[in-house]
Parts: C-alpha cells; structure tokens; sequence
C-alpha cells in the first residue's frame, strides 16, 4: 500500500524508544465552525502544542453568566470534551460530544451562575488515540464523559483553581499526551482518511475499498468503531466542510466550478446536500458568518 510516505511522519516517542506513526492529515484539513471569524471575550481559540497539532484542532473556551444567545452548530467533523466549570456553585461537569451530521441552534443556559465552559476539539481521525470508546455509540449524542470513560475525569476538579486560560490549556495537555496511544492507529483507516482528505471527500465507497486493498465489510467496521460514522457518511461530510470553507473564504463563490471539482451531479445537489448539513442555503450561511469578520 502506498500509505505510510503520503500521510504520515516517521518519529520517536521520548523516553520510551518507541516509534510510532504521526498523521500530518492536519495540514491539509481545517474544518470550520458556522461562525469562523468569531473571537470576542465570550469565545476564543487557542492553538495545542507541536505535539498535539495532528490530533487536536484546537482548545477553545466560553467565558460568561449563562445570558448570551443560541448558537448554530454544524457538523464540523470533529469530536468535543467540554468542561463546564460553575464558579459560583463550585462544581465541574463534562461531556463528550460525538461527530454529528446536522446543524442544531444551542442556547446558552440562562443561569445568572459565572460559567466557564472549556473544551478540547479532536480532529474526527484522532479521538480513539485518547478514548477507548466504540464511536458508533457516540453519533449524534452528547455523553457524561464519566459515564462512558469511568475514571477518565478523576483530576479535573483542579480547573476550579484556574482562571486563566494558559493554565487550563498547559494541564490539559500535560493530561492529553499521557493520555495518547498512537500506536492504536489502523493503516487500513488511515490510508483511507488520507484518501478521503486528498479528494476533499469526492471519494466513492468503491474507490477507497481499491485504494486499501480492504474488503467493504471490514473497512466499514473500522469506521464505525473509530470515527463513528460509515465510510460514505464520512466523506460526504468532508466535501461539504470543503465547500464550507470556500464559501466563506472567497470572495466569490462560483457554485459552477464547485460543482465540478467536488464532484456533484449537478448545482442541486450540492445546494441541497449543503442546506442538509448546514440547516440554510450557503448565502444565508456566509452572510451570518461574515457578521463576525
């Protein structure tokens, strides 16, 4: 198979003389939220470490008393742990947020408590190297992340005693790279992702089977235990992040030409595939987007 030179790096894991593979599919694939210009005091980014940038998108963190408005969030392919840090009853709660592939608006609670809500973005490809999870269970739900992971949580109450978020960030991924187990990776999955990620999801469920020498049957299984969703599901969702990012990122966008070079029928199909995942038509989107800018 031609998959080890494509998509990743070769490296040693310190201390340990242990080498393993490091997906660099993160070069090449940043999905985007509905709102990708927002940064204000109530939502912010933050970038992880060298070592944590193939698996995690980012951090990122919501500051407030619980009285903002609802946001839409789309399916961005990626996999969420947020923390939900109540100051002012003292306690912490988390969840794990499975991929979803349907927008929904999410209020914000209206609580009058001081809330900080901390979260870790896991690239869709990355999260079964930090849970040991079957991600089928987790399509389309929201999960206490105790619940699933017994014992995963046991240390947290320590972000009560943060309030900057540097601090939060460097304990976070203190815990993260203990966490990780790159050799957990599949070849097979991951030669698929990068053929995914190298069609921007124009991939045919036939054609990713050929280029891993892999049978439907087990590819599939491989999907739905790592990432959740099945093989076509998963690059339909990429193609459409892909089309996100265009529209949002020219400054015209030719429906034409991405019809052609993402592979759809025709310009329905893509409006109508776009309208499915997003819950509105790519001008609404842009437009509420680009409020932000």
């Amino acid at each position: 198979m031609a998959y080890t030179r494509a998509c990743l790096n070769l490296t040693k894991s310190e201390g340990k003389g242990i080498r393993f593979m490091i997906p660099a599919f993160d070069t090449r694939y940043r999905p985007l939220t509905s709102r990708p210009f927002l940064r204000d005091d109530s939502y912010t980014e933050y970038a992880p470490c060298p070592a944590l940038r193939p698996y995690i998108a980012c951090f990122w963190a919501m500051e407030g008393n619980g009285k903002g408005g609802a946001v839409r969030v789309i399916p961005d392919t990626c996999m969420d742990i947020i923390i939900e840090i109540n100051h002012s009853r003292q306690t912490v709660k988390t969840r794990l947020c499975g991929l979803q592939d349907y927008s929904v608006f999410k209020p914000h609670r209206v609580t009058g408590d001081e809330v900080t809500s901390f979260a870790v973005r896991f690239y869709f490809w990355a999260a079964r190297l930090f849970l040991d999870l079957d991600f089928r269970d987790l399509y389309n739900q929201v999960w206490d992340l105790e619940l699933v992971q017994p014992g995963y949580t046991a240390g947290f109450d320590i972000f009560l005693y943060y309030r900057l978020a540097g601090e939060r960030i460097a304990w976070m991924e203190r815990f993260l790279l203990e966490k990780l187990k790159p050799d957990q990776y599949n070849p097979n999955l991951y030669n698929a992702i990068d053929y995914i990620l190298k069609t921007k999801g124009n991939a045919a469920v036939k054609e990713l089977c050929g280029h891993t020498c892999v049978g439907q049957r087990q590819m599939e299984r491989l999907f739905q235990r790592d990432i959740g969703i099945s093989m076509k599901r998963t690059a339909s969702l990429v193609r459409y992040q892909n089309v996100w990012r265009e529209i949002v990122g020219q400054k015209e966008f030719r429906i034409q030409d991405a019809v052609y070079r993402y592979g759809y029928s025709d310009q329905s199909h893509l409006l109508n595939e776009f309208r499915r995942f997003h819950g509105v038509w790519p001008d609404q989107a842009r437009q509420s987007a680009l409020e932000w800018v």
